[in-house]
């Protein structure tokens, strides 16, 4: 076994290799860890495979499962000990792991091997056990040396300088004065340096810490992984059947059907002449079957896909809705009995939280602090944790992978096409997610197993990937509700159905979400003016054949303030026939466009 990880290493830095090449050891290594999911090896080897497929991001993960393993296999005290050890010694049965090529050896070539010699440097002892063989000793402590090598050089990698100087920092604890973590951490502070000077070419503060001042917040590529096998086709004949059935549940005088929209550009285009673009691509859409009136109800969508941070908040566990008052209550609540503080607004909610995904949080006390009350600036990321701790409840509670719950198979998640299997060039850049080591990677596996799933066991459904994909798709159609007061994002939700209309900074419809979340066509005042004499203006109502236009930013604010606040959820830069029109009479008004008519 140990003779073909070395192989599979061997293969994987023989550069330049195709595409294909790495994802079949990808697809091997990925089997090896169904079926012994606390090897520490494989996992190291795997990373190794998805670094060199443009993944830094999956490969982090793997290392840090893997230095996770490390603990496991040294703490006879920990949980999964036993498993981790038994592994170990099956993997050393086939071979001595450091006889391999693999084990000292980095992608950066100035790195030399790692220092064998021990030392006390303050770490926790590498195992617990007085009568531990120090063989073990000795191959455990270079395996963790290697983890958090790969680490720190992986999130280099993505960006995440402070967390990969961390990283360097303990490897020179576990072993001071080693080559490779000096060089990391070296390369973390010339990477920010190079950036400060290409910001300010004048730059010439030194003396900054980097422990504190070096930024930890990276991207990573946010893709269509050519090995996720629960993508939907969701232009397919089938798919749209199934999206029909369930908009027809929520929304009776709609249908859903492919539309194509402008490919949108993620830099500004004012004072662009022509700056509707000409590419297009094929998104759904969701049409009127039948004339909506002014003023109508044309959807209604209950979710279970929802989270709220604030600690102790008095909504409904389930639907996020604000609990009424209890002087307006004729009978108490619905709550959990076994749980502190779990109530729900209805007996419909206590049914389906009990049904589909209750029973997978029921008790854990400790999950009732995660992600709660975060700092102004941690708000979002803390939303969308939450989100994924819904997914991992419901997929639990119901035996359904997490991309194949009803809340999440058909959700827009703005993915980028791998490249070619068998391609060896550089590709042009994805599109990218916001990443960092404690959001992407810590803070979901702490959930995870504050949820008591085992993080190695279970990593057909909670892999990294896994992860990644569902941020993506989170960051692409959740809405949110903010505080009032401070304008921070407290509570959200993912509703499948709603979250299929597409934007315009003229809607013909308003939504309004408060447990429920409602369509209402707009009518009188609400509808948005705009335009000259004979364009833009319509009257209220929704005419069969239109498509329904949501909003995904203030629509009372101007152009380029509505295309800022917007770009996030769009993916880039508005190109509706409202801001273009709007672009181009300002443009008219500098004279930038004489004569123009601003709409391209």
């Amino acid at each position: 076994m140990v003779t073909e990880r070395a192989k599979s290493f061997t293969m994987a830095f023989q550069d330049p290799h195709p595409r294909h090449i790495h994802l079949q050891e990808r697809h091997s290594l990925t089997q090896q860890l169904f079926e012994t999911p606390y090897s520490c090896i494989t996992y190291v080897l795997r990373a190794i495979h998805h670094e060199k497929l443009g993944y830094p991001d999956l490969a982090a993960g793997d290392a840090y499962r893997a230095l996770l393993l490390t603990d496991e296999i040294s703490d006879d005290s920990s949980e999964y000990h036993e498993p981790a050890l038994e592994t170990y010694h099956e993997d050393v049965a086939h071979g001595h792991p450091l006889e391999t090529p693999w084990l000292g050896t980095l992608r950066d070539n100035s790195i030399q091997n790692v220092n064998q010699e021990s030392c006390n440097d303050g770490e926790a002892d590498v195992s617990s056990n007085e009568k531990a063989d120090p063989g073990i000793d000795r191959i455990v402590r270079q395996l963790r040396l290697r983890c958090l090598a790969c680490l720190s050089d992986y999130l280099c990698q993505c960006g995440c300088l402070k967390s990969a100087y961390d990283f360097a920092e303990r490897g020179l604890r576990l072993d001071p004065g080693n080559s490779i973590f000096l060089n990391l951490r070296r390369k973390a502070i010339q990477i920010y340096n190079k950036m400060l000077l290409e910001k300010d070419p004048g730059w010439m503060q030194w003396d900054y810490d980097p422990r504190e001042e070096l930024p930890d917040q990276g991207r990573a590529r946010r893709e269509f992984y050519p090995w996720n096998h629960h993508e939907p086709d969701r232009f397919s004949e089938e798919s749209l059947t199934v999206l029909d059935q369930e908009m027809k549940k929520v929304a009776p005088k709609c249908e859903v059907r492919a539309v194509s929209l402008p490919v949108l550009e993620t830099s500004p285009l004012l004072s662009n002449p022509s700056p509707k673009p000409l590419a297009t691509i094929q998104q759904l859409g969701v049409f009127a079957t039948q004339d909506i009136a002014p003023y109508e109800i044309v959807l209604q969508e209950r979710s279970l896909l929802t989270a709220n941070n604030r600690l102790h908040d008095p909504l409904c566990d389930a639907c996020s809705a604000p609990l009424p008052p209890i002087s307006a209550l004729e009978s108490p609540l619905p709550t959990c009995p076994d749980c502190d503080d779990i109530i729900f607004c209805s007996e419909t909610c206590y049914s389906l939280a009990t049904s589909l995904y209750h029973p997978a949080v029921c008790g854990k006390a400790d999950l009732e602090t995660i992600a709660k009350d975060p700092s102004p600036l941690a708000a979002t990321n803390a939303l969308y944790l939450l989100l994924l701790g819904r997914t991992f409840a419901l997929s639990e509670t119901q035996n359904i992978h997490p991309l194949d719950l009803t809340e999440t198979k058909y959700l827009w998640g703005d993915f980028s096409l791998p490249p070619p299997p068998t391609t060896t060039t550089k590709q042009p850049s994805a599109r990218q997610l916001p990443f960092t080591f404690d959001d992407n990677i810590l803070a979901p596996l702490h959930l995870l197993t504050k949820m008591d799933i085992d993080i190695f066991a279970s990593l057909a459904t909670t892999d990294t990937w896994i992860i990644s994909t569902l941020f993506a798709k989170f960051r692409g159609v959740a809405s949110a509700r903010m505080n009032p007061r401070t304008g921070i994002p407290e509570v959200c939700a993912v509703h499948p159905r709603w979250c299929l209309a597409n934007h315009s900074c003229a809607p013909n419809v308003k939504w309004e979400w408060s447990g429920d979340i409602r369509f209402e066509a707009r009518g009188g005042e609400d509808v948005v003016q705009w335009g000259g004499i004979g364009e833009g203006r319509k009257a209220g109502g929704i005419k069969k054949g239109e498509e329904l236009l949501n909003h995904y930013c203030d629509v009372t604010l101007g152009v380029k303030e509505r295309r800022e606040w917007a770009a996030g959820a769009l993916g880039g830069t508005c190109v509706c026939d409202r801001c273009i029109w709007e672009e181009g009479a300002e443009e008219r008004k500098k004279g930038t466009i004489p004569g123009g008519t601003g709409a391209g």
